[in-house]
């Protein structure tokens, strides 16, 4: 009979962790890209209601632009 030892067991329970905190960290970070797209897409269309095209349209070909300097 094989018992598991504290060291394989602390082992087993730090990878799950790790899933874990990983899976965490990846919905926190898509949760912050969402809420910024929303925010930006909310501003650009209170600009162009209020008849601010060129701002509207650079604001949200912004990141575009920034995507593209990065890369």
């Amino acid at each position: 009979m094989t018992a598991i030892t504290h060291t394989s067991f602390y082992n087993i329970t730090c990878k799950i962790c790790t899933v874990i905190r990983n899976a965490l960290v990846t919905a926190f970070v898509a949760i912050i890209a969402f809420g910024e797209n929303a925010g930006r897409a909310r501003a650009a269309s209170e600009l162009a209601r209020q008849g601010y095209y060129k701002e509207a349209q650079a604001l949200m070909l912004e990141p575009t632009k920034e995507k593209k300097n990065v890369l």
